[in-house]
């Protein structure tokens, strides 16, 4: 088996709020309560309320080094096309302005970071059609040197299931442009019931989140993780498992947002560095009992950066403006546990 690599999963709508996402995420994150949720760099202009500026390459390498220091491999980032990337702002009267940004802002700033050597990247295909011209540059980004691999093979996840579409075109735009083919990890967060022959146009299973609704506690999350991932183990030829550092979309029940929902009900508290090890071990114990003969070598993580959801590794707002880290060395110790266990 190849040396274990992990993943972890970005979706970086940390924007300014004159922007869609950064609108949405600044009134999520304001309210005082969700404070041991909010990115380090967030800008706390007073109590209930904080903003965003638009982050220099030097800023966000920092971030990049954290994620570094937490023993992560790679990001997943969730790559979008060009137009889809793009959204207009809501003003109070319901309408939209002129401004737009593009979600790949964070993923343009990895590529282009003098560190991506020590901390990779890869796509997670975005939900939005993508065009011959985005699938183009997709394919240039796989070519990269810190673009992360399987076998040789660029790592794509698949957001939403299979999509045999998308990865057909994508076969054929590698083909046209003499790159090496994908290997194309599906994600499916839910369990999968369906048989492994509806599976085989790509090569592996995978997932982007773990959710649970009703669950007060990491270990009964913790648990739900172990069975999802046994579903997609069970449906597949390969896996990559999917391994969860929480789940709590309170901020976007408080302050609700246009694009998903959820139901309005107790989920699991924030887990301790104790907690996170012990869900470690499971994952760990699982892939060697149940799993070996289709582990793909790979961990993927939710999530570096998911801070509305309740799943991220990234540093949070501490005190004296100072990062607070504990859930980077927790995570630290996590990844430290595989390389040696795995």
């Amino acid at each position: 088996m190849n040396k274990l690599r992990v993943g972890a999963i970005s979706w970086d709508c940390s924007l300014p709020p004159d922007t869609y996402f950064g609108f949405y995420q600044t009134r999520s994150l304001s309210p005082e309560q969700f404070r041991v949720a909010t990115p380090y760099y967030a800008d706390i202009l007073e109590e209930n309320k904080i903003t965003y500026h638009s982050r220099t390459q030097e800023e966000y390498d920092r971030e990049l080094q954290y994620a570094i220091d937490a023993g992560i491999d790679y990001l997943a980032h969730v790559w979008y096309p060009t137009e889809g990337s793009r959204n207009y702002v809501p003003t109070s009267d319901g309408d939209c302005s002129h401004k737009v940004y593009e979600l790949n802002w964070a993923r343009k700033m990895h590529m282009q970071s003098t560190l991506k050597e020590k901390i990779k990247f890869c796509a997670i295909a975005g939900p939005h059609p993508f065009a011959d011209e985005d699938l183009e540059n997709l394919v240039i980004g796989m070519q990269d040197s810190a673009y992360e691999t399987v076998d040789g093979r660029p790592l794509v996840y698949t957001f939403g299931g299979c999509r045999p579409e998308f990865v057909s075109r994508l076969r054929d735009v590698c083909s046209r442009m003499g790159a090496a083919e994908p290997y194309f990890a599906a994600m499916f967060s839910d369990g999968v019931e369906t048989p492994a022959a509806e599976h085989k146009e790509v090569d592996a299973l995978s997932a982007y989140a773990c959710g649970g609704e009703g669950m007060t506690k990491y270990s009964q999350l913790a648990e739900q993780m172990i069975r999802e991932n046994e579903s997609r183990r069970a449906a597949a030829n390969q896996i990559i498992p999917l391994y969860t550092v929480g789940w709590d979309p309170s901020p976007r029940n408080v302050n609700p947002v246009p694009w998903v929902q959820y139901p309005d009900v107790e989920y699991a508290a924030f887990a301790s560095g104790e907690e996170l090890m012990e869900g470690a071990k499971m994952l760990a114990d699982w892939i060697k009992a149940k799993a070996e003969d289709c582990f793909a070598g790979h961990i993927l993580t939710f999530a570096w950066n998911e801070f509305e959801e309740g799943g991220f590794i990234c540093p949070t707002v501490g005190e004296n403006g100072e990062p607070d880290c504990t859930r980077l060395k927790d995570f630290c110790a996590v990844t430290e546990y595989w390389k040696k266990t795995l």
